[in-house]
C-alpha cells in the first residue's frame, strides 16, 4: 500500500480515472513474476476478444455486413460475416499495451501506428472493397514507420547467400519487401474456416516462447496477447466459421508476426538465455524464424511465382493455394488445417536440426522438404481429379441431375441437387 500512495503522489495533478489506471498497471508489473504474465495475457486476450465477437456478430447480420460466396474461389456458401479483425485488433492492443514495459519496448507506439493503418485499411477492404493497389500503398506505408521510422529491421542474413551484416540501404529494402511479403502471405492463406488463426496461434506461440526465454519480456507479451486475441476468434472461426477475420485480422496479424520475427532474429544472444539448448546461433535464430513462417511464405511465393508465369497478375484469386489442394482431394476445412499446421511443425522440427549446417545448405533442406510434401499433394491431387473426371464421363453427367463424389477414397452415387463439385481449371493441375 505504501508502494502506491507514493505513485499516486507522483502523479497528483491527473485525472482520477487516469491515476487508478497507472496504480493497476504499475502493480501488476511490479509485483506479478514474467511466468505469471505469460500465462494471464493470452487468458485475458483471449476472455477480451471471445466476449466481443458474438457482439460483432450480431452487429454485422443487422447491418448486413457479410462476404458473399462467389460459388468459384470462395469455399462458404452461405453470408458470413468477415469483421473478426475487429474483436482481435481492440483485444491485441489493449492487452499489449496494458502488459508492456515500454522503457524496454520503446517503438511499441510505432508498431501501434501501422497495426492500425493495416486494420482501417482492411475494414475498409472488408466493407466496400478496395483496389489491390489502395492496398499495397497501405502496406508499404505501414513497413516504412516501422522499418525506417521506428529501426527494426534485419541487419544481418548471417552468412545466407554469402550476406553477413547488410549495408543500411539493402537492410531498409529487404525487410520493407520481407514485412509486405508476409503480410500478404498471411492474408492469402485466409481462405479456409480456422487456417490462417491456427498458423497465426502457431507463429506467435513460437515467437512468444522464443522471446521469453530470451528474457524479452515486452516482446513475448505482445506475441502472447496477439496469441489470445486469436484464440478467442478461433472459437467462432472453426468449421462451420460463423465469422471470418477478413483483411481486417489477417493484414495486421501478417505485419504484426513479421515483426516478431524480426525482433527475435535481432535480440538473439546464445550466451544470455535458456533458449541456447535448442536454438545455437543467431544464424539458428534466423533459420527457425523462417521455418515458422515458412507454409504461409512457400504457398504464397509458389501461387505468386505460377501467375506470374501464366501472365496473370500474382494478386488474381484462383483455386491454387495449398488448402485449394486438400479441399479437392476430399479433405474436410479441420482435417486440411490439422494437416498444413502438421507440416510446418515437421519443417520446424527439421529447422532445428539442420541450424548448425552452413545457412545455404539448411535453406535448401527446408525447401527441398516442402517440395517434396508439395509433390506428393500435387500427384494425389492430379490422381484423383483424372478419376473424377473419369467417372463423370462414365455416368455421362452433363447436367446437374446426378453426379458422383468422393468422399475418403469412397465413390459415393448423390444427387447434386443440393450438393456441386467445384469446377478446377485445367491449368491448376
Amino acid at each position: 500500500m505504501s508502494y502506491l500512495r507514493s505513485v499516486a503522489r507522483s502523479e497528483t495533478g491527473k485525472a482520477p480515472a487516469a491515476i487508478i489506471c497507472l496504480l493497476i498497471r504499475k502493480a501488476l508489473m511490479n509485483h506479478i513474476p514474467p511466468y505469471a504474465l505469460v500465462i494471464a495475457i493470452p487468458l485475458i486476450a483471449a476472455l477480451a476478444c471471445g466476449f466481443s465477437i458474438p457482439k460483432i456478430i450480431l452487429l454485422a447480420k443487422k447491418k448486413r455486413l457479410f462476404d458473399l460466396p462467389d460459388n468459384y474461389r470462395k469455399i462458404h456458401k452461405e453470408v458470413v460475416p468477415n469483421l473478426g479483425g475487429v474483436g482481435i485488433f481492440f483485444s491485441f492492443i489493449i492487452v499489449a499495451s496494458i502488459f508492456i514495459k515500454f522503457e524496454t519496448f520503446h517503438t511499441w507506439n510505432y508498431l501501434v501506428a501501422a497495426s492500425t493503418i493495416l486494420f482501417v485499411v482492411g475494414i475498409k477492404d472488408d466493407i466496400i472493397s478496395l483496389t489491390p493497389n489502395k492496398k499495397f500503398a497501405a502496406q508499404i506505408l505501414a513497413a516504412i514507420i516501422t522499418v525506417y521510422v521506428a529501426d527494426i529491421r534485419l541487419y544481418s542474413l548471417h552468412g545466407i547467400l554469402g550476406i553477413e551484416v547488410m549495408p543500411g540501404w539493402l537492410s531498409i529494402a529487404f525487410s520493407i519487401v520481407g514485412c509486405i511479403f508476409i503480410t500478404n502471405a498471411f492474408n492469402l492463406i485466409d481462405g479456409i474456416d480456422g487456417l490462417a488463426g491456427t498458423i497465426g496461434v502457431l507463429c506467435s506461440f513460437a515467437l512468444g516462447t522464443c522471446l521469453f526465454l530470451q528474457e524479452n519480456y515486452s516482446a513475448a507479451y505482445v506475441s502472447f496477447a496477439l496469441m489470445g486475441a486469436i484464440i478467442g476468434f478461433l472459437r467462432y472461426n472453426i468449421a462451420p466459421a460463423r465469422i471470418f477475420m477478413g483483411d481486417s485480422g489477417a493484414l495486421f496479424i501478417g505485419f504484426t508476426i513479421s515483426v516478431l520475427a524480426i525482433i527475435f532474429i535481432n535480440s538473439f544472444d546464445p550466451s544470455q538465455n535458456l533458449l541456447a539448448p535448442f536454438i545455437h546461433s543467431p544464424q539458428g535464430a534466423l533459420i527457425f524464424a523462417l521455418s515458422v513462417l515458412f507454409i504461409p511464405v512457400f504457398d504464397s511465393f509458389r501461387v505468386f511465382v505460377t501467375r506470374i508465369a501464366k501472365g496473370n497478375s500474382p494478386f488474381k484469386a484462383d483455386r491454387t493455394h495449398l488448402h485449394h489442394y486438400l479441399l479437392d482431394l476430399g479433405f474436410s476445412h479441420s482435417n486440411t488445417v490439422t494437416t498444413l499446421v502438421t507440416a510446418n511443425l515437421l519443417i520446424i522440427s527439421v529447422s532445428l536440426l539442420v541450424q548448425d549446417l552452413n545457412p545455404n545448405i539448411a535453406i535448401v533442406a527446408l525447401v527441398a522438404l516442402t517440395f517434396g510434401l508439395f509433390a506428393i499433394l500435387y500427384l494425389m491431387r492430379k490422381a484423383r481429379l483424372a478419376k473424377t473426371e473419369l467417372i463423370k464421363a462414365k455416368l455421362n453427367i452433363n447436367t446437374p441431375e446426378t453426379s458422383a463424389l468422393y468422399t475418403n477414397g469412397k465413390e459415393l452415387k448423390v444427387s447434386t441437387k443440393n450438393v456441386s463439385i467445384p469446377a478446377v481449371s485445367p491449368e491448376s493441375t
